[in-house]
């Protein structure tokens, strides 16, 4: 257990069956009555609300948009059959947020932080944070029966080394954070905002899938060092925002993760896939393709937005990454 706790602090221990029963048991402790799928809070307890999302037997999800008025510990007891819950989230908080998982305990330092974190539902995990702290997220919860059916033998192979070593530090990409931004605003006059809202949960779950099957566990993430991995998470966030500036430059990086141009340049290829201005500049031409499909703005207007002052340079940048100049893409959607 986490030590030192105040009496005072709010507790909620659970055992987590269904996304909707998760939220139903929440509710219940805060004295709060669902509506449908939604729990909302009043003005008493904090701001915000919750809405649990049920796809078939065995998969369901959660959104998460909320920020109490106490401290809370959320205990979640070990369940007796093996799952798997997907954690996606944003905390904005001015405290440090503390988090345990069986007899592994990491603390969370105060600010801005996206994390995501894929565990065996058969750990024991605590997690703790201030009455400062904005939650954002999403949440997925996947049973061993509907595991068992719906995945492959490759996949099946990752999932059973998850049950070996109970949980994997996965990081948030740029399209991951955009996808659950789209989630987390989806205005209230949107004509299908459930459907929308579905749809972009499928696909992260489709993507970390995915990348299941391309998992090199010789080099996952989960033995890189957490004081690294939380470094090269804000390297990453940094190189995803911000275009317009133009990319920061290694040595710039290097003084802000704390590491040398050497370790940073490594270990940020072997977490990411890619080189650092790689990674930078694919994810610029992305955020250009979408601002031109979005017709809001010019070609020459998209060019300025992404740090570009000759346009010829912009469209040679965006030809080799999608084989077509940005003028040409309206002719291949």
């Amino acid at each position: 257990m986490l030590k030192d706790l105040p009496d005072e602090i709010k507790k909620f221990s659970y055992k987590q069956t269904d996304s909707y029963n998760w939220l139903k048991q929440f509710a219940g402790l805060l004295g709060c009555e669902l509506k449908g799928n939604s729990l909302s809070f009043s003005s008493a307890l904090g701001k915000g609300d919750l809405t649990a999302f049920f796809f078939e037997k065995g998969l369901t999800a959660c959104v998460n948009k909320y920020q109490l008025n106490e401290d809370y510990l959320f205990t979640r007891q070990p369940t007796d059959k093996f799952g798997v819950i997907i954690y996606l989230f944003h905390f904005q908080t001015i405290d440090p947020i503390e988090y345990k998982l069986d007899d592994v305990a990491i603390n969370y330092d105060r600010g801005s932080l996206y994390t995501l974190r894929i565990i065996n539902s058969q750990t024991l995990q605590q997690f703790k944070f201030g009455k400062t702290t904005a939650v954002r997220g999403i949440s997925i919860f996947l049973e061993n029966e509907w595991i068992e059916k719906n995945l492959n033998h490759r996949i099946l192979d990752v999932i059973n080394y998850l049950q070996e070593v109970n949980y994997f530090k996965e990081f948030i990409n740029a399209k991951q954070q955009r996808l659950m931004d789209e989630i987390l605003n989806v205005p209230d006059t949107h004509p299908y905002a459930e459907v929308y809202i579905r749809s972009r949960i499928l696909r992260i779950l489709d993507k970390l899938l995915e990348n299941f099957l391309k998992r090199d566990i010789s080099e996952s993430p989960e033995r890189i060092i957490e004081e690294d991995f939380f470094t090269l998470q804000k390297i990453e966030v940094i190189l995803t925002k911000n275009f317009d500036e133009g990319f920061p430059g290694i040595e710039k990086l290097s003084k802000v993760s704390l590491m040398s141009e050497s370790k940073l340049k490594k270990l940020f290829k072997q977490s990411f896939g890619m080189g650092l201005y790689e990674y930078f500049q694919k994810n610029r031409m992305h955020i250009a393709r979408e601002q031109i499909i979005s017709r809001k703005y010019s070609i020459s207007e998209v060019g300025i937005n992404l740090g570009y002052q000759n346009l010829s340079n912009f469209s040679t940048a965006f030809r080799k990454e999608f084989n077509c100049l940005p003028s040409e893409l309206d002719i291949r959607l």
